[in-house]
C-alpha cells in the first residue's frame, strides 16, 4: 500500500526519452544567460569609451545585473512551484532578451543601466525554474550530475562571453552583439514555451516516483511563509547560504568584471589578449562542474564534503593573484585561472547541498533565496571591488597594482572566514 503502482514500459519510456529534449533546450537558456552574466566584462572598455565612464560607474552596471538577479530568486520559486517552470522560463527568458536589445540600442548610461536590469531580472528566474523541472525529470541519485552538465554548459556561455565575444565585438561592434544575443534570447525563449513539459504526466509518461517505486509524497508546495519559517530556523542553510554569497560575489566580481581590467592595467594586455586569458576560468568550470557532480552523486556521495574540499581548492588560488600580483608569468596566470575555473566549479554543488537539507515541497521557495544570497554577493563584490580599485593612484590611465591586491585580498579574507563557518555544517541523512 505505501509503494505506487508499476508503471507500464512505454510511459516509462516516453519519460526517459522526452526528458532530453527539455533538457537540451533548458540547457540552450542557461547558456544564454551565463553569457550575459560575464559579458560586461568583455564591453567595459567599450562602455567606457562610448560614454565617457569611470571604473565604479563600470562596476554598478556589471552589478545591476546581479541586484536585479537577487531580486527575482524568491519570485522565481514561488512562480516555479505554483505558476509552473515552463511558462516562468519562457517568459522571462524572453524578458532577458528584450532588456539585452535595449543594451544595444542605449544612447545614454542611465539607459544602459535600465536595459541591464532588465537582463538581470529576465536571467533570475532561469535557474530554479530549471532545477524545478529536473527534480520532475530527473531521479534523485542524477540530479547532482546534471545540475553539474547544466552549470557547465552555462560556463561553455560564459568562455563565448570572452574572447569569442571581443571577436564578434570587432566585426559587428558591442551594440550589433548585443543585439543579436538578445534576438538569439526570443528565440530560445520560444523554444522553451514549445517543447518544455513541468510533469511528465502532461506527455503521458511515468512520474519519477513511478519509475523508482518509492513511496508517493505529499506534492502540495508549503506555503511562502511556513517555507520561509523552517528555512530560516536552520542553521545548515545559513552555512550554506554565507558561503555561496562569498563563493559567488568573488567569482563574479573576478571572473565577471574585474578579471580583464586587472591583466590589462597589471599586465598591460590589450583586450583581446586579456580575454584569452580569461577563457581559461569558464574552460576550467566546465571541467569542475561535470567533476564534482559526479563526485557527489556516485562516489563520495556527499555534497557537503566534496564542496568542502572544492572551495578549499578555490581559496588556494586566491593566494597568488594577492601575494605575487604583479610578478606572475603568463603562463603561471594560465594555469592559474584554469584551476580557478576547475575549483571555482563546486558552486554547482550549493543547490543540492540545500536540497539534503529541505523538505522538498519547498525546493522553488528555498532555491530563490539561497539564489538571492549568491547573487546579491555577485552584486555587492563587483561594487565593492570597484570602490577599492577606484582609490588606486592612476598614472598614464593605468591603475595601479595596489588597487587590485586591496581589492583580491578582501576576497581572500572573506572566502576563508565563509570556509570556516561552512565547516561547521552538521551532517544530515538523506531523507
Amino acid at each position: 500500500m505505501g509503494y505506487v503502482q508499476k508503471a507500464s514500459e512505454a510511459a516509462v519510456r516516453k519519460t526517459l526519452s522526452y526528458r532530453y529534449y527539455i533538457y537540451a533546450v533548458i540547457t540552450a537558456a542557461y547558456f544564454i544567460i551565463y553569457f550575459h552574466r560575464t559579458s560586461t566584462a568583455a564591453m567595459a572598455p567599450e562602455l567606457v569609451a562610448a560614454f565617457g565612464i569611470t571604473p565604479t560607474a563600470v562596476g554598478f552596471i556589471g552589478s545591476m545585473y546581479f541586484y536585479a538577479y537577487a531580486l527575482g530568486q524568491l519570485p522565481a520559486g514561488i512562480l516555479a512551484d505554483r505558476w509552473g517552470a515552463r511558462k516562468t522560463l519562457s517568459l522571462f527568458v524572453m524578458l532577458a532578451g528584450l532588456g539585452a536589445i535595449f543594451l544595444g540600442q542605449a544612447n545614454n548610461y542611465g539607459t544602459v543601466l535600465a536595459a541591464r536590469f532588465l537582463v538581470g531580472l529576465g536571467s533570475g528566474f532561469v535557474f530554479v525554474s530549471a532545477t524545478r523541472i529536473l527534480s520532475d525529470w530527473f531521479k534523485r541519485n542524477e540530479f547532482a550530475t546534471y545540475c553539474g552538465i547544466l552549470t557547465a554548459i552555462g560556463n561553455i556561455g560564459s568562455l563565448a562571453s570572452t574572447a569569442p565575444m571581443i571577436a564578434l565585438m570587432a566585426f559587428i561592434g558591442w551594440r550589433g552583439a548585443m543585439t543579436t544575443v538578445g534576438l538569439s534570447s526570443l528565440v530560445i525563449a520560444i523554444l522553451l514555451c514549445l517543447i518544455v513539459r513541468n510533469k511528465p504526466y502532461e506527455i503521458g509518461g511515468a512520474s519519477i516516483a513511478d519509475i523508482e517505486n518509492i513511496p508517493p509524497v505529499d506534492t502540495i508546495p508549503l506555503g511562502i511563509g511556513e517555507s520561509l519559517k523552517i528555512l530560516v530556523g536552520k542553521y545548515n542553510f545559513w552555512t550554506i547560504a554565507v558561503m555561496f554569497f562569498v563563493l559567488y560575489g568573488t567569482i563574479m566580481g573576478f571572473q565577471g568584471l574585474w578579471g580583464g581590467p586587472f591583466l590589462m592595467n597589471v599586465y598591460h594586455l590589450t583586450n583581446a589578449q586579456a580575454g584569452k586569458l580569461l577563457t581559461m576560468i569558464p574552460i576550467g568550470m566546465i571541467g569542475g562542474c561535470l567533476m564534482v557532480g559526479i563526485l557527489a552523486d556516485r562516489v563520495v556521495k556527499s555534497k557537503k564534503k566534496v564542496a568542502m574540499v572544492g572551495i578549499f581548492g578555490y581559496i588556494l588560488t586566491w593566494i597568488p593573484l594577492v601575494f605575487w600580483i604583479d610578478s606572475m608569468s603568463l603562463s603561471f596566470i594560465r594555469v592559474l585561472l584554469l584551476l580557478y575555473g576547475i575549483f571555482g566549479g563546486t558552486f554547482a554543488l550549493m543547490s543540492g547541498n540545500l536540497q539534503e537539507n529541505i523538505d522538498l515541497r519547498m525546493t522553488g521557495t528555498a532555491l530563490g533565496v539561497l539564489n538571492f544570497c549568491a547573487f546579491s554577493g555577485g552584486a555587492l563584490y563587483q561594487q565593492i571591488m570597484a570602490a577599492i580599485i577606484a582609490r588606486a593612484p592612476v598614472g598614464n590611465d593605468i591603475i595601479a597594482a595596489s588597487g587590485f591586491k586591496s581589492a583580491f585580498t578582501v576576497c581572500l579574507v572573506t572566502l576563508v572566514i565563509a570556509w570556516i563557518i561552512y565547516l561547521t555544517q552538521k551532517d544530515v541523512t538523506a531523507s
